[in-house]
């Protein structure tokens, strides 16, 4: 899975994604400019604000309940209600003071508490007496704080990223959720550390929890749709394409069953979620709040009550109706891309900067289930990049599996002033005797299987290859063979087995891959040959470390006869291969062998975004592995760092540091695994 033969593909833009991004609940946002402005509406009142004065209403009655006179002639910068209507919360934030003032709602508007701070959101418990906040919002960090109700007194505050706007406390006020962008947080309430991060593939907005189940939360993605996920099971279980206005508000019902939504047009909806079907759809609505039973308040030109849970227009019956068409299926993205800043160093070339850029289709479903036990994404990825030698690399990969089973993999490449050295054949290979030497390189590699069954593949393969003459800076200390380049052509038969059930981060499974590929004159290569191949890997899943930790086993068998190889062609054990860094042609030969394994892991269970590897290996290249063979076999043991690049893909950027019992040290970075 690799995009390059030792490519260092460092995603510094990825890491600064993986920073947090805000969410805001109903009701507890920041203010409109509009001095007259309905503000909030909560737990069943309304606060708006005219002439500098609070004006408190009850929704159920349509009665004042008290009017709170602003300290400022302004509008505040944020203000909200409690859900039990009880506190009435409004922000102040200007050049010379930043405070929040509390107002006790059940005591004609009493002023409560001042605090020093100015909110970005609010979350209460559902009984009220604990409350969080997000406040003093600087470019680098925010605080996330929690405070009694009771005496108002702080009792836990940590800093967030600076992006967290949002936040939710589930029904039983066991799991506290924060948003920044896609990254979704549950934290513990007590002691405010983080439990579980959630890399999401939606920018999100105006978390709200299900008061029914303490798993689910409903949210507002960047594309202006609504997503339901479910935090157990990590995934979506509703998506809903409101209308095209702005979705400035989402609530659950108190039973759970149904969302309640209001556009930027006032068009107000109710969903009910275990029918999927729109069941209320009104027009000219300014702001809803306040439940009683199955009726919701909503203000038009005054307060209304409407039934919530009634069928919209032509259904009798919610049995037998179909789904509305505002409910998505599947996922809201079906493509992923990947931005991948290039920084390619090894030896031969020095310093390479680029560009690539990964398309991940989804066209199963985001996990493997029952009836997809493998999950097999299709990923297009284009790249270039440039050396500060003069190089120019380009390159193309597409590897694409069908819903009937074929899959093709294709893999263009261009590379021009390629920098390597040679260093000899076999036992003949010396670091001292190394030779640079440059050339233009144009390669596509690729083929054609049809699956049989689930597991097996049979298919042809194909390789073509130009060399153009090789340059040397000096006369080489040993003689250089096929130093002219050349044009190489071949095809072939390839069997495969492949049971690994995750393509980007397999824990289980095997995959076993066999192939021979003749290049003959007859197809117009300069070079005739046989090139057999044999791989087999296996992944063990293991209740140790962290959860998805992984035990990886790789045997590798590459052979050339019948003929003569061009050097650069020979079998190699270097590079991308089991002695990760080193030189990529100090061990080559006409035959290698090799195996190595791989202990796959992440740092916390609490973040799976970051991993290492420890990997160990041994392996040997000579003319004849069967025949007059003497072992001299190199061993190597190294580390590795890891890091998920896409979000709910297992997709990782690398990076490698080995060491073989030679001596060699060696540096490798690149994209997806090793083997």
């Amino acid at each position: 899975m690799l995009l390059s033969r030792a490519t260092f593909w460092i995603t510094w833009f990825l890491l600064f994604v993986c920073f947090l991004f805000p969410l805001t609940i109903q009701a507890q946002k920041q203010t409109s400019s509009d001095t007259s402005a309905l503000l909030a509406v909560n737990g069943g009142k309304a606060v708006q604000y005219l002439n500098g004065t609070f004006i408190v209403s009850d929704v159920l009655t349509n009665e004042k309940v008290s009017a709170i006179k602003g300290i400022h002639q302004q509008a505040p910068y944020f203000c909200g209600i409690s859900d039990n209507g009880r506190w009435l919360l409004y922000s102040i934030k200007t050049k010379t003071e930043k405070d929040t003032y509390v107002h006790d709602l059940t005591s004609n508007g009493e002023l409560k508490q001042v605090l020093p701070f100015a909110l970005e959101s609010a979350a209460f418990t559902s009984d009220g007496s604990k409350v969080f906040f997000i406040h003093s919002k600087t470019f680098w960090k925010s605080h996330l704080a929690a405070y009694d109700t009771e005496h108002w007194q702080l009792l836990a505050m940590r800093t967030v990223a600076d992006l967290t706007n949002s936040i939710a406390v589930n029904a039983d006020g066991s799991t506290l959720l924060t948003a920044a962008r896609s990254i979704v947080k549950e934290i513990d309430p007590q002691t405010l550390k983080t439990q579980k991060v959630h890399w999401e593939t939606s920018r999100l907005t105006d978390l709200v929890y299900s008061p029914t189940d303490p798993h689910q939360f409903a949210s507002i993605n960047h594309k202006n749709i609504i997503e339901v996920r479910n935090l157990l099971q990590d995934r979506v279980t509703h998506t809903i394409r409101a209308g095209a206005g702005k979705i400035e508000q989402v609530v659950y019902t108190p039973d759970g069953r149904r969302l309640i939504s209001l556009d930027d047009a006032g068009n107000l909806a109710a969903w009910n979620l275990n029918d999927s079907l729109k069941q209320i759809s009104l027009e000219g609505v300014q702001a809803f709040g306040g439940f009683d039973g199955r009726r919701l308040r909503v203000l038009k030109e005054d307060w209304l009550a409407i039934d919530y849970g009634a069928v919209k227009t032509g259904s009798n019956n919610l049995e037998g109706a179909q789904p509305d068409t505002a409910f998505l299926t599947g996922s809201t993205r079906k493509v992923g891309m990947v931005p991948i800043p290039i920084i390619d160093y090894s030896p031969e070339n020095n310093l390479l900067l680029g560009f690539g850029m990964s398309f991940v289709f989804n066209n199963h479903d985001e996990a493997p289930s029952p009836s997809q036990p493998f999950f097999r994404p299709s990923v297009l990825t284009p790249s270039i990049s440039f050396g500060f030698k003069g190089q120019l690399q380009a390159g193309l990969k597409a590897d694409y599996f069908s819903e009937r089973g074929w899959h093709f993999f294709n893999q263009v490449g261009f590379l021009r002033n390629n920098r390597s050295y040679f260093f000899g054949l076999g036992r003949g290979a010396d670091d001292e005797h190394r030779t640079l030497y440059r050339n233009n390189i144009f390669s596509w590699e690729g083929g054609l299987t049809k699956a049989i069954g689930q597991r097996f593949f049979a298919g042809m393969k194909y390789h073509i290859r130009n060399d153009s003459q090789l340059d040397f800076d000096e006369s080489a200390p040993i003689a250089v063979p096929n130093s002219n380049g050349g044009f190489l052509a071949g095809v072939g038969p390839v069997l495969r087995l492949d049971s690994r059930n995750d393509l980007f981060f397999p824990t289980g499974g095997y995959y076993v891959d066999m192939s021979f590929t003749h290049y003959g004159k007859w197809l117009g290569s300069d070079y005739g040959y046989n090139d057999l191949r044999f791989d087999y890997r296996g992944f063990h899943s293991l209740p140790i470390l962290t959860t998805g930790t992984t035990l990886a086993v790789q045997a590798l068998y590459h052979a050339t006869f019948n003929g003569d190889a061009p050097f650069y062609q020979l079998p190699y054990l270097s590079a991308d291969r089991i002695l990760r860094g080193v030189w990529r042609n100090l061990y080559i030969d006409k035959q290698a062998v090799a195996l190595q394994t791989e202990l796959r892991s992440n740092f916390s269970n609490i973040d799976p975004r970051y991993g290492y590897v420890l990997f160990a290996g041994a392996g040997d290249v000579a003319p004849n592995l069967f025949k007059g063979y003497n072992p001299d076999i190199t061993g190597v043991f190294g580390v590795g760092l890891r890091q998920q690049v896409t979000p709910k893909l297992k997709l990782q950027s690398s990076v490698d540091f080995s060491v073989t019992t030679k001596g060699d040290i060696g540096i490798f970075g690149g994209m997806g695994l090793t083997f």
